[in-house]
C-alpha cells in the first residue's frame, strides 16, 4: 500500500510538472518547438485551424456577424505578468453579444508585436480581449495599435506594470472604451489560442480600424516580457468574412 501512494505521488508531481509553464518565444522552448515539449501541446503543430494568422483581404468573404459590446468602466482591475504577457482581468458583468450568445469578458492580454496580420501589416501591439460563455465557448477581439499618440489607458498600466509572474497590480478607473476604436467593422474566423496548449474553437474577431500608442509605451511592456508574438500560422481552407 505505501508503495502504491509513493507511485501515485510520484505520478501526480510528474504530471504537474509537465502542466507547467515550459515553453517560452526564444531558444528551444520557442513557439516552433511547442509540440515536442508536452503531449498536451500537440494542437499547436496538428491543428489546422491555428492562430494567429495574416488575413490577405483579397481572398476574404462576406457575411461577418454583427455584434455588441456591453462594456462598463470598471472600478478597478487587476494587472499580471502571465505566460509571458501582461494580463488585465476585467470584473465581471461585461460581455459581447453575437448570434443570440453571451459572452463574458475575461481577461485583456497585450503582445507585442502584434500577432494578427492584415495583408502582412501588423500593429506594434496587440490587444485581445478573450470572452466566454457559460460553456466555455471562446471569442477573442483583437485591437491593433500603431505608432501614434499616447493611449491613456496603455498609459495606466504602463505606470503600474508588475514585473514579477502572477502577481497582481490594482489599477483603478479602467475605461475600457478607451481600448477601441469608434468603428467596430472587423474579419471574423475560427482559431485558436496563440499559447499552449494551442486549443482551437475560437472564434476571432480582428478589427480593421486601428488605435494609437507610443514606442515607449510598447517599449516599458516589452522590456519585462519580451517579444511574446506567435508567428502566423497556415490558414488552410478556412473562410474569413467580413
Amino acid at each position: 500500500m505505501r508503495l502504491y501512494i509513493l507511485v501515485l505521488l510520484s505520478l501526480t508531481q510528474f504530471i504537474y510538472a509537465q502542466n507547467k509553464q515550459n515553453w517560452s518565444y526564444k531558444d528551444n522552448t520557442a513557439p516552433q518547438y511547442w509540440a515536442n515539449l508536452n503531449p498536451l501541446y500537440l494542437g499547436c503543430a496538428e491543428g489546422n485551424q491555428q492562430s494567429p494568422i495574416n488575413i490577405v483581404t483579397k481572398n476574404v468573404s462576406k457575411g461577418a456577424a454583427q455584434f455588441e459590446l456591453k462594456y462598463s468602466v470598471a472600478k478597478g482591475v487587476n494587472l499580471m505578468l502571465s505566460n509571458h504577457a501582461f494580463k488585465m482581468i476585467y470584473p465581471q458583468g461585461n460581455f459581447l453579444e453575437m448570434n443570440g450568445n453571451r459572452y463574458q469578458l475575461k481577461e485583456i492580454y497585450f503582445k507585442t508585436p502584434g500577432e494578427n496580420a492584415i495583408d502582412s501589416l501588423r500593429g506594434i501591439l496587440e490587444a485581445q480581449l478573450l470572452h466566454e460563455d457559460s460553456k466555455g465557448h471562446k471569442v477573442i477581439l483583437a485591437v491593433f495599435f500603431v505608432e501614434g499618440r499616447a493611449n491613456p489607458i496603455i498609459e495606466s498600466l504602463v505606470k503600474n506594470l508588475p514585473t514579477q509572474p502572477d502577481k497582481a497590480n490594482f489599477i483603478a478607473n479602467i475605461d475600457i472604451h478607451k481600448l477601441l476604436p469608434s468603428d467596430l467593422a472587423s474579419y471574423q474566423f475560427d482559431g485558436s489560442l496563440t499559447t499552449p496548449p494551442c486549443s482551437q474553437g475560437v472564434r476571432w474577431i480582428v478589427l480593421k480600424q486601428t488605435m494609437t500608442i507610443t514606442q515607449s509605451q510598447v517599449d516599458s511592456m516589452r522590456d519585462i516580457t519580451g517579444s511574446n508574438a506567435r508567428p502566423s500560422q497556415e490558414i488552410f481552407n478556412r473562410l474569413i468574412v467580413n
